[in-house]
Protein backbone atom coordinates (compact mmCIF):
# COMPACT_ATOMS: atom_id res chain seq x y z
CA UNK A 1 0.00 0.00 0.00
CA UNK A 2 1.34 3.74 -0.87
CA UNK A 3 1.34 5.74 1.42
CA UNK A 4 1.90 9.82 1.30
CA UNK A 5 2.88 12.18 4.08
CA UNK A 6 2.34 15.82 3.26
CA UNK A 7 0.75 18.88 4.58
CA UNK A 8 -3.05 18.96 5.06
CA UNK A 9 -4.89 21.27 2.85
CA UNK A 10 -7.95 23.26 3.32
CA UNK A 11 -9.98 20.95 0.97
CA UNK A 12 -8.94 18.09 3.89
CA UNK A 13 -10.85 19.71 6.29
CA UNK A 14 -13.86 17.80 6.30
CA UNK A 15 -12.73 14.48 5.91
CA UNK A 16 -10.11 15.23 9.34
CA UNK A 17 -13.45 16.19 11.28
CA UNK A 18 -15.03 12.79 10.44
CA UNK A 19 -11.39 10.78 10.67
CA UNK A 20 -11.12 12.50 14.31
CA UNK A 21 -14.74 11.60 15.28
CA UNK A 22 -14.18 7.89 14.05
CA UNK A 23 -11.07 7.67 16.03
CA UNK A 24 -12.45 9.27 19.42
CA UNK A 25 -15.58 6.88 19.32
CA UNK A 26 -13.58 3.65 18.54
CA UNK A 27 -10.82 4.74 21.19
CA UNK A 28 -13.41 5.68 24.06
CA UNK A 29 -17.19 4.02 23.55
CA UNK A 30 -16.31 1.22 25.51
CA UNK A 31 -14.71 3.09 28.60
CA UNK A 32 -17.19 6.19 28.29
CA UNK A 33 -20.74 6.89 28.31
CA UNK A 34 -22.29 8.07 25.25
CA UNK A 35 -22.50 12.13 26.70
CA UNK A 36 -18.65 11.99 27.22
CA UNK A 37 -17.81 10.25 23.82
CA UNK A 38 -20.38 13.18 22.41
CA UNK A 39 -18.04 16.02 24.43
CA UNK A 40 -15.03 14.93 22.74
CA UNK A 41 -16.12 14.43 19.28
CA UNK A 42 -17.67 18.40 19.52
CA UNK A 43 -14.44 19.58 21.55
CA UNK A 44 -10.92 17.59 20.61
CA UNK A 45 -9.39 19.33 17.83
CA UNK A 46 -12.34 21.63 17.44
CA UNK A 47 -10.27 24.25 15.46
CA UNK A 48 -8.89 21.92 12.99
CA UNK A 49 -9.61 23.86 9.74
CA UNK A 50 -8.32 27.12 10.97
CA UNK A 51 -5.32 25.57 11.84
CA UNK A 52 -4.78 24.46 8.82
CA UNK A 53 -4.10 27.79 7.00
CA UNK A 54 -2.17 28.94 10.06
CA UNK A 55 1.63 29.07 9.34
CA UNK A 56 1.77 28.67 13.32
CA UNK A 57 0.82 25.18 13.26
CA UNK A 58 1.66 22.28 10.62
CA UNK A 59 -0.86 19.67 9.72
CA UNK A 60 0.54 16.49 8.23
CA UNK A 61 -1.68 13.63 6.49
CA UNK A 62 -1.11 10.36 6.21
CA UNK A 63 -2.77 9.16 2.96
CA UNK A 64 -2.94 5.98 1.23
CA UNK A 65 -4.34 5.73 -2.43
CA UNK A 66 -8.14 5.46 -1.51
CA UNK A 67 -8.23 7.87 1.69
CA UNK A 68 -6.18 9.99 4.71
CA UNK A 69 -5.88 7.40 7.21
CA UNK A 70 -3.84 9.90 10.13
CA UNK A 71 -3.06 13.10 11.33
CA UNK A 72 -1.20 14.87 13.77
CA UNK A 73 -1.18 18.54 14.15
CA UNK A 74 1.86 20.46 16.08
CA UNK A 75 2.10 24.02 17.48
CA UNK A 76 5.39 25.44 15.95
CA UNK A 77 5.88 28.19 18.30
CA UNK A 78 5.80 25.94 21.28
CA UNK A 79 6.84 22.86 20.32
CA UNK A 80 3.71 21.35 20.97
CA UNK A 81 1.77 17.85 19.76
CA UNK A 82 -1.39 19.13 19.32
CA UNK A 83 -3.33 16.39 18.57
CA UNK A 84 -2.72 12.53 16.50
CA UNK A 85 -5.43 10.65 14.77
CA UNK A 86 -5.15 7.40 13.12
CA UNK A 87 -8.14 5.88 11.72
CA UNK A 88 -9.29 2.65 13.62
CA UNK A 89 -9.21 0.48 10.44
CA UNK A 90 -5.93 1.80 10.10
CA UNK A 91 -4.19 1.45 13.57
CA UNK A 92 -0.80 -0.80 14.43
CA UNK A 93 0.13 0.41 10.81
CA UNK A 94 2.58 2.69 11.12
CA UNK A 95 0.83 5.42 9.62
CA UNK A 96 0.31 7.25 13.89
CA UNK A 97 4.52 6.99 13.38
CA UNK A 98 5.02 8.29 10.07
CA UNK A 99 2.98 11.63 10.61
CA UNK A 100 4.99 12.03 14.16
CA UNK A 101 8.00 11.45 12.24
CA UNK A 102 7.07 14.51 9.49
CA UNK A 103 6.41 16.88 13.04
CA UNK A 104 9.03 16.02 14.81
CA UNK A 105 11.32 16.89 12.02
CA UNK A 106 9.86 20.28 12.05
CA UNK A 107 9.57 21.06 15.28
CA UNK A 108 13.60 20.64 15.01
CA UNK A 109 13.38 23.35 11.77
CA UNK A 110 11.40 25.74 13.84
CA UNK A 111 14.37 25.72 16.31
CA UNK A 112 13.08 23.00 19.80
CA UNK A 113 15.17 20.65 21.39
CA UNK A 114 11.73 18.81 22.40
CA UNK A 115 8.57 18.17 21.64
CA UNK A 116 5.69 17.88 24.44
CA UNK A 117 1.82 16.71 24.49
CA UNK A 118 -0.68 15.65 26.46
CA UNK A 119 -2.24 12.44 26.05
CA UNK A 120 -4.87 10.51 27.40
CA UNK A 121 -4.04 7.35 29.07
CA UNK A 122 -5.32 5.44 26.68
CA UNK A 123 -2.16 6.51 24.06
CA UNK A 124 0.57 6.37 26.85
CA UNK A 125 2.37 3.25 25.42
CA UNK A 126 2.15 4.85 21.81
CA UNK A 127 4.08 7.35 23.03
CA UNK A 128 6.40 5.74 25.34
CA UNK A 129 7.31 3.72 22.43
CA UNK A 130 8.13 6.44 20.45
CA UNK A 131 10.71 7.78 23.34
CA UNK A 132 8.58 10.23 25.14
CA UNK A 133 8.73 10.59 28.89
CA UNK A 134 6.05 10.88 31.26
CA UNK A 135 6.50 14.25 32.92
CA UNK A 136 3.47 14.38 35.19
CA UNK A 137 -0.34 13.33 35.40
CA UNK A 138 -3.05 15.70 34.29
CA UNK A 139 -5.78 15.83 32.39
CA UNK A 140 -7.45 15.91 28.72
CA UNK A 141 -10.50 16.85 28.08
CA UNK A 142 -11.48 16.42 31.75
CA UNK A 143 -10.14 12.63 31.32
CA UNK A 144 -6.87 10.97 33.28
CA UNK A 145 -3.82 11.82 31.05
CA UNK A 146 -0.05 12.47 31.03
CA UNK A 147 2.28 15.05 29.85
CA UNK A 148 4.90 13.73 27.66
CA UNK A 149 7.89 15.18 26.47
CA UNK A 150 10.70 14.13 24.28
CA UNK A 151 14.03 15.25 23.23
CA UNK A 152 14.82 15.37 20.09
Amino acid sequence: MEVTIRRADADDAASLDVLRAQALKAAFQTDYDRKTVGELVATVDSELASRIDDDRYLVVVAETEITIVAYAVADRQDGELVTIVTSPDYQRSGFASAVLDRIETAVVDAGHETLSATVPDSALAFFQARGFDPVETTTWHDLPASRVRKSL
